[in-house]
């Protein structure tokens, strides 16, 4: 199946009742900063708190009524889980989350409050991610993988649509690469409506093994380390179908950012904002404040792609980073 603007369209329409527009803000602070018009899109206002519930939603709502009545299985430690989670529980359907052993508990117990079945299994994602298949397998559950799936993808491109909706003038926007799902998406949109729009795919310097990938022309396994934005790194399995090769046609650029600049990107939207974000959803804002040059004149927006993140640890993580200034 190739993902066209047409899917991304329907799947705007379907998933409304459940996943409405996300305002998308002029931030006063960065366009004075970068000499630039910014605008931030805020996807921590979906109702599981990240973009991961559009495409959940438009997956499950595009199920078969005999999937529907076995239900659905997936593996995620974060807002994909949750998401799948939230989803399955408005519409009825089973919901089973693997979940490796180092995920912190209070992860855990937040998927079983969206009343989600719990499986923990193996030391890391691959191991959950086997498992995980391994019991749909077994008991008919629809595996729902959390980026490279083309109702997924078409879900998450539904941000692409919304933001040349409220701002068709916008030169550049800054997406989050991880698996690919929200890049494939939104950077489908973008194009087809306006094509000579600049598509820049933002990664942390550790574990980019999308980034990786398209530099050496083919899928690779990186190392992955621990880090802040612990929901951009992560594998690209070799039979990846879709992302992949949407990231490497559609991507103009690249942006790698490091955990000091995303841990004060996190501070300067908490203090300009007023929103504390996750790691990974403050490295748009990283990539924006590091390279100011690249961005002066133009009109950007940075999607703020979730706020997965425990208050504390959030509160931790901006204390210890350079002091913000306007």
């Amino acid at each position: 199946m190739t993902i066209e603007i047409a899917h991304i369209r329907q799947a705007q329409e379907r998933i409304f009742p459940y996943v409405q527009p996300t305002p998308l803000r002029p931030s006063h602070a960065l366009s004075e900063r970068l000499q630039a018009k910014v605008s931030l899109k805020f996807e921590t206002m979906t109702a599981t708190g990240a973009f991961k519930l559009r495409g959940a939603t438009n997956k499950l709502l595009n199920l078969p009524e005999d999937q529907r009545a076995r239900g659905v299985i997936t593996v995620s430690s974060g807002n994909h889980g949750r998401a799948v989670a939230y989803i399955s529980k408005a519409l009825g359907i089973r919901a089973v989350v693997c979940m490796p052993e180092i995920v912190p508990p209070e992860k855990v117990a937040g998927l079983r409050d969206f009343g989600a079945e719990i499986v923990i299994h193996g030391q890391n994602q691959d191991e959950a991610d086997a498992e995980a298949r391994r019991i749909g397998q077994r008991d008919g559950l629809l595996f729902v993988s959390p980026f490279d799936d083309a109702d997924v993808i078409a879900g998450q491109g539904t941000i692409g649509l919304e933001l040349l909706e409220v701002a068709p003038q916008l030169d550049t926007v800054l997406v989050q690469l991880s698996g690919g799902g929200l890049m494939s998406g939104v950077a489908k949109a973008l194009k087809s409506i306006k094509p000579e729009i600049e598509v820049i795919g933002i990664s942390s310097l550790h574990g980019a093994a999308m980034l990786e990938s398209i530099r050496a022309g083919k899928i690779v396994t990186v190392e992955e380390e621990p880090t802040i934005a612990d929901a951009l790194p992560g594998p690209i399995p070799p039979d990846n179908r879709y992302t992949f090769a949407m990231c490497r046609e559609l991507v103009d650029d690249h942006i790698q950012v490091s955990e000091d600049q995303i841990a004060e990107a996190m501070a300067y939207i908490l203090h300009n904002e007023k929103c504390i974000v996750e790691g990974a959803g403050a490295a748009g804002v990283a990539a924006l404040l590091n390279h100011p040059d690249r961005f002066k004149g133009k009109n950007v927006a940075a999607i703020l792609t979730g706020d997965n993140i425990k208050v504390e640890r959030a509160l931790s993580i901006i204390a210890k980073a350079q002091s913000p200034r306007t």
